[in-house]
């Protein structure tokens, strides 16, 4: 085993008790073949966000509290051994705590971290992600508006056709582009595949998110064109009829020349703002409280 691993894979019996655990759903024996590969590459995702690994003595004892059942139940959905569980729940409570808010999306990607990195480290890179312009900043919130407008901004980029037809099928760029762009494709795409599409990400940050998601709808065109019903065309949008990842390099010229700050502004206002303006100003609309004395008239 490589010594330049801190995280759980480094744990002599990490295959024994963690060999099917949900963090590894869509690995299908590719990290177990290819270990030294695996870390070898996530510790050269490091220089790319600016981190350095981690030099303290992480105080790794449990939370006196485990604090949010939410944080319980995603590590039970991500590990299966008990102190992997625990460590994983102090990162998440450590990462609400400062960021702020939290959204299951960041347990994905801190659990993918965890196999690699010591908790510190992880919280390090964790902290990038969700600070930095580059990355996916406002992306982990429980509402997370900003994610929701990066897909409006990439569906303004498709072909008209296309974004007729995904209206058509019902599908919203919010309802799918959590998973692909807060999700880093973690539970989407086979390990084998992940980790091309994680190398890409961390050295070019959201703009190969863009890049993706036009690579994508450019592939697989005709397939969303024939979809019969909304099941079926998410099928693809999930990788179940679509498991290989669609290149994305034929758009970085597209991707480099677009103002974001001025497409984001449009994208929130089309698509986005009214409704969340409705939606916030329902919480202030006066209610019936349904009390009916006896002699008012009927």
């Amino acid at each position: 085993m490589s010594s330049r691993c801190t995280g759980f894979l480094s744990q002599p019996s990490f295959w024994q008790e963690e060999g099917d655990a949900p963090i590894l759903k869509f690995d299908f024996g590719w990290l177990a073949s290819h270990t030294d590969e695996a870390i070898a590459r996530a510790n050269a995702w490091l220089p790319h966000v600016g981190v350095e690994p981690s030099r303290v003595d992480a105080d790794t004892k449990p939370l006196s509290s485990e604090g949010a059942r939410i944080f319980r139940a995603d590590a039970n959905r991500t590990f299966r051994s008990e102190p992997n569980r625990l460590v994983c729940i102090k990162l998440l409570s450590f990462s609400q705590q400062k960021f702020g808010d939290y959204q299951q999306s960041l347990g994905y990607v801190a659990g993918l971290l965890l196999l690699f990195f010591d908790p510190a480290t992880c919280f390090k890179v964790l902290t990038v992600l969700n600070d930095s312009p580059k990355y996916l900043p406002g992306y982990w919130r429980g509402e997370a508006t900003a994610c929701a407008v990066d897909g409006y901004v990439c569906e303004g980029l498709l072909k008209p056709h296309l974004r007729a037809r995904l209206k058509e099928l019902g599908l919203l760029p919010e309802t799918f582009v959590q998973k692909w762009f807060a999700g880093i494709c973690i539970h989407h795409l086979p390990y084998s595949i992940l980790f091309d599409f994680l190398d890409r990400f961390f050295q070019h940050g959201n703009s190969y998110l863009f890049q993706f998601f036009l690579s994508f709808f450019d592939t697989f065109e005709d397939e969303i064109m024939r979809a019969a019903n909304n099941p079926e065309a998410n099928m693809l949008i999930r990788f179940e009829s679509a498991p290989e990842e669609a290149s994305a390099q034929r758009y970085v010229a597209t991707i480099q020349s677009l103002d974001v700050h001025k497409c984001r502004i449009s994208a929130f206002q089309e698509a986005l703002s009214r409704r969340l303006q409705s939606a916030n100003e329902g919480m202030w609309q006066k209610m019936d409280d349904g009390i009916e004395f006896s002699d008012e008239e009927n």
